[in-house]
């Protein structure tokens, strides 16, 4: 089978979860024989677009990746037009230049896309958010499959998103609650859908001894893995934890992922920056819980891994799909308010038996979720849409 998937940044070092989750499942496909082609931009950065990465084809292990430069963003400008339309002032011509502003505009990739788009059974674009999907939806409606990694914001309900959606032949969803959410907003029952999840590879083996002698961290500490960012929930982790330290709470706070320009990060938290993955191994088998304040999301890569690893997880209660991961695997606890992150976090520090039984079902969960799993249900979506397109 050949597959090509659009995304809107891809690499080794590219650390957002969607652009992640993609380069897993193409080296996923390619692992079981099939032929995958990653189109994306030259960019790392998700703001502006700037060109990281040389133009041009190279291949990713199995996975041949063709790499487009984009044209450069407003961030401003997208933000502000953002704002407009979500209250309801913008018209159509806002919400195209809200697209373009944010990007990413790569107009090599969509010539290419466009010549040989019939070359592919499927298409797969990756999120509904960005300009890669947007302007090559229309390129490939009667062969894409979307991949919304959607949760409840504004620009899910824009017109354009409406397009997209309208466009799209099928749709691979990551967790339960995100085609719920996309269904009730878009009305898309009636057209080949798969929740696919995501497969966890073999885990990193770690080792704690080795990440207390290469790094300096607090004698105890609860995790935050992932972009610093306060799309990611990051000052209302800070407000949580300070509640928690100022009633008697002895849990440091440690912060593994890139710090976003002017996030403001009190002295009482231990930033590490980017990590690779032998210490992010390493510090799951140190850390006595992660801790996941982000409200936006349509699947949590990090809890998966942490479970995979043992750790127990506290996570916001105010995102239906970590509530939904946590129970499902009954290897962490949810959070309501500061008040309520404060008593969760004491709990799991005072209590040894809790975190070894959230520890064994999270670890038991874990292990069911293969990539081999995961690619059956890829390939039952896929020859769905096939199916279809013969009996036109």
């Amino acid at each position: 089978m050949r597959v090509a998937f659009v995304v809107q940044r891809y690499g080794q070092d590219v650390a957002g979860g969607a652009e992640v989750l993609c380069r897993q499942t193409a080296q996923a496909f390619a692992s079981r024989g099939h032929a995958v082609t990653v189109l994306t931009t030259t960019a790392r950065d998700y703001l502006h677009w700037a060109p990281h990465y040389p133009a041009g084809l190279l291949r990713d292990g199995p996975v041949s990746v063709h790499r487009f430069a984009a044209d450069a963003a407003d961030p401003l400008l997208a933000s502000r037009l953002g704002r407009r339309i979500a209250l309801g002032w913008g018209d159509w011509d806002d919400q195209v230049a809200w697209a373009v502003a944010q990007g990413p505009v790569s107009r090599g990739l969509l010539a290419t896309l466009k010549r040989t788009a019939q070359q592919y059974d499927v298409v797969v674009l990756w999120t509904y958010l960005y300009a890669t999907t947007h302007l090559a939806m229309p390129l490939v409606a009667g062969r894409a499959i979307l991949v919304p990694m959607a949760h409840d914001e504004p620009m899910l309900r824009f017109d354009i998103t409406r397009g997209v959606m309208a466009l799209a032949s099928g749709f691979a969803f990551l967790t339960p609650e995100e085609r719920r959410l996309v269904d009730e907003q878009h009305d898309i029952a009636s057209r080949p859908q798969q929740v696919v999840g995501a497969g966890l590879a073999p885990a990193v083996p770690g080792d704690a001894t080795r990440v207390r002698t290469t790094l300096d961290l607090p004698s105890r500490f609860a995790l935050y893995l992932g972009r610093v960012d306060p799309g990611k929930g990051i000052d209302a982790l800070f407000r949580a934890h300070a509640a928690y330290r100022a009633a008697g709470g002895e849990l440091g706070l440690v912060l593994a992922g890139r710090v976003l320009d002017g996030v403001s990060v009190p002295e009482w938290v231990r930033v590490l920056g980017f990590v690779d993955a032998q210490t992010k191994a390493d510090l799951l088998a140190e850390t006595d819980v992660l801790v996941l304040p982000s409200t936006n999301e349509s699947l949590s890569l990090v809890l998966m891994e942490a479970w995979q690893a043992g750790c127990p997880t506290l996570a916001t209660a105010h995102s239906d799909v970590l509530s939904g991961q946590s129970a499902r695997s009954s290897g962490g606890l949810v959070y309501r308010d500061d008040a309520d992150y404060a008593r969760q976090l004491q709990r799991l520090d005072d209590d040894v038996d809790l975190r070894r039984t959230l520890s064994t079902a999270g670890t038991a969960w874990a292990t069911r979720e293969t990539w081999s799993n995961a690619l059956d249900r890829w390939e039952i979506l896929i020859d769905q849409i096939l199916q279809l397109r013969g009996s036109i």
